[in-house]
This record gives C-alpha cells, structure tokens and sequence, in this order.
C-alpha cells in the first residue's frame, strides 16, 4: 500500500490528451488478443468521440504522474456510456479505478443523464465487482457487438442521488498501533475522498490503553468481550483514545492532504450515552448522536476522526466499545455504508472463497453449520448488531477490499 498523493484530473489539453493516448497505448499493449478496431479508431481520433459536450475523458496523477484514465460518451438521449477505465499494474488495488468511475458518475449526473452504461468481459470478475460494489446492476444490451462473452450493466442516476456519500469506517486501535498500518489506512482513506465519499473514521485503543494500564498497575478485566472500566480504567481510556491513539491517526491523515478533525464521543456532547451493565461499570451504551454537528463539519470539508470515549446522560464520562459508536453514528446519520476494518478480506466459504452478499438469516445458517467459526463469528455479530440498529449495510473488509470496494456486505 502506497501513501503516494492522487489527484483525478479532466484532460482538456493537447498534452492530456497525448498522456491519456499513451495509457491507453499501454492497454492496447496489455490486451494485443483483444485489440479492437474500436480502439484503434479511438488512439486516432482521441478526443474523438469522447469531446465535449458529448463526452469527456479524465485522468488519474499519482505524485503529479498519469497513471490511469476514464472516459465517456453519449450513447442515447438518457444513456452515457462509460469507457476505457485503465490503470497501470504498478498503481492497481489503491482505489484508483473507483475513484475515476465514480468521477464520470458525478460528471454525468451533473449533466442530467438518467443512465451510465457499460459493457466488460463476462471474465473480468474484479471489474465487475467494481462496478456492482458501485451500484450497477445487469441490464439488456445497449449497442451491439459482434462478441461473446460480454456483459452489460448499467446506474440508475436516480439511485445515484439518493446516496449520501456518507461512510463510516471503524477501525481497530490493535491495528492502528502499527505506524506502517495507520500510514496505509490513511492513504485508503485519502482515496475513498478523492472519489467523492465523505467518510466518518472510528477509533480504538489498541495495546496502548492495556500498556498504559500495566503501568498503572490497574488489572484488565473484560466481561463477554467487553473491558470493565473502574474510574481508573475510564481516565487511562480518556487518555489513550482521546489523546496519543485519536491524534495520530489525524496526523497520519494530514499527511495524506485531508483535513481530519480529531474528536471524540464527549465533545460538544457529540455521543451522548446511558450506562450498558453495571458490572462493567464506565461503559455506556450510545442513545444520541448530535448528527447536526457532523453534516455541518462534512459540509465543510473536514473528516472527523472520533473516538469513543463520550457524555453520559447524568454528566459522567463513559467508554463506549468503538463498534457500538460506529454503528449508532452510521444508523444516525443514514450512512450508505459501514466498513468494519479486519485482518481478513470477509467472510470466506467452505471453499475459501470470498461470500460477498449475506443476509441476517444466510449469516445465522453459515455460523450454525460451521462454515462461519472462530474469530469471525464476534466480527459478523458486530456486523448484524449495527444492522439491528438502523444501519442500512456493513462490510467487513481489510484494507485491501476498501481500496478495491470489495469484502463481505450485509444488508437487510
């Protein structure tokens, strides 16, 4: 994973063009057997049929650096067809052709088009991931072409607006302790940015809380899973999410170029919570979240970072478990997604195959046959937990499967 800076360009002079003509020369290069008479036209005419106002095309700069390329072209009154998504193998997996596809959604869109079109080899399963993930669907065949093997899908621009744009994703403090890690999740994020999602970011505390408590000499005691918090215990917490663990995951991502505001559940009363079980003492559970505060800061531009540590309703401090503040942010501010990020790419199958779809009852029979053990059960009862409190769809994922908008949804 590479914290190289992205940026997402229109081409809209001769030297764009001759960049965007030698990429896709490098396509052509990558795919001689399927070189079409298509694709020489286009190197010829370039801009050809992908000029303004009837199409567009885009380039992806990594450090300033083509990389990669989109375009479009109007295809019917209502349809655009989207084109030549292309990124160079040196710079794949980062999130780069998603970011492009969902720039020409956004142009397209802006130009009222009712419809995005494409059309791809029935065998080109992670391009066809990426375009699902996104919200294409299998639609009848919109042009004709004397192959086999092809697959038509199409964006209803109509589903496109309804989305929010908003994300939450939850990630581990286990994980966040690794400087290389919090480097690369940074830079996801970064890209998840630049291809038009506003995300909300989630934080744990990780090994720094128990560290921190050693030297105290608290003793770390957890109740199905969940950490007994004592006064002691709370203020270690305050310390560690609020403090060392929240503000370096801001700067990991300042010095990805985004504007991340560091936070937690307590400021300006952002979650407000009740206490989850006596036994575990400070640990509440959220009832409110102040989503006018985060649509105002989203609306400006910053990404909050938060941790969990929040206002109970009589005034105490209390830690809440990172996945519950995730899942009632998500379910308060109607999220199109909540991504849980894991050390594993989802839920696999007997096969070992990645699941990418489950429903609740699909999730249940898998756990009760066994296909589904171990340490990914709590993960998927986290999943079904936030479903259960309004969330719409959760992922559980690694970095890889953001970058590549891959992992295992569910979805009510």
């Amino acid at each position: 994973m590479s914290s190289e800076r992205i940026e997402i360009v229109k081409v809209t002079t001769p030297e764009q063009v001759e960049q965007f003509r030698a990429l896709l020369m490098q396509y052509a290069a990558e795919h001689a057997g399927g070189f079409s008479e298509r694709m020489a036209q286009d190197l010829r005419d370039l801009p050809g049929r992908y000029a303004s106002p009837r199409g567009g095309m885009f380039l992806a700069l990594c450090d300033g650096r083509p990389v990669a390329t989109a375009a479009w072209t109007q295809h019917t009154a209502r349809l655009v067809e989207m084109k030549r998504v292309y990124v160079r193998p040196e710079h794949r997996r980062k999130g780069i052709a998603r970011a492009l596809a969902q720039r020409v959604i956004c142009e397209v869109r802006a130009r009222g088009f009712t419809q995005v079109g494409i059309s791809t080899w029935a065998n080109a399963q992670d391009a066809i991931a990426l375009y699902r993930g996104l919200g294409f669907v299998d639609i009848p065949p919109f042009k004709q072409l004397p192959l086999d093997g092809v697959v038509y899908l199409g964006l209803d621009m109509a589903q496109v607006s309804s989305s929010s744009g908003i994300q939450v994703v939850k990630v581990s403090g286990n994980d966040l302790d690794d400087p290389a890690f919090a480097a690369q999740f940074a830079a996801v994020v970064a890209n998840l940015t630049k291809g038009g999602v506003r995300p909300i970011v989630v934080h744990g505390g990780g090994k720094g809380l128990t560290g921190v408590l050693k030297v105290m000499q608290v003793e770390t005691r957890f109740v199905d899973g969940l950490r007994v918090t004592d006064a002691r215990t709370r203020d270690a917490a305050l310390m560690v999410l609020s403090g060392l663990a929240n503000k370096r995951l801001v700067a990991a991502l300042m010095a990805q170029g985004v504007d991340a505001l560091g936070l937690s559940g307590l400021d300006a009363g952002l979650i407000r919570t009740e206490p989850l079980n006596a036994a575990l003492e400070f640990v509440g559970k959220p009832v409110h979240v102040r989503v006018e505060l985060l649509r105002a800061w989203l609306e400006q531009g910053l990404l909050p970072v938060i941790s969990p540590m929040s206002l109970g309703m009589d005034g105490e401090i209390y830690n809440v478990n990172a996945d519950h503040a995730a899942g009632a942010i998500a379910a308060a501010m109607n999220a199109d997604l909540l991504t849980f990020v894991t050390n594993v790419p989802g839920v696999l199958d007997c096969h070992k195959s990645l699941i990418a779809h489950l429903s609740a009852a699909q999730t249940e029979a898998l756990i009760a046959d066994g296909t589904i053990f171990g340490g990914m059960i709590p993960k998927v009862r986290t999943a079904l937990e936030a479903l259960d409190a309004g969330v719409g769809r959760v992922r559980i994922t690694n970095l890889e499967g953001i970058a590549d908008n891959a992992g295992t949804v569910f979805a009510r």
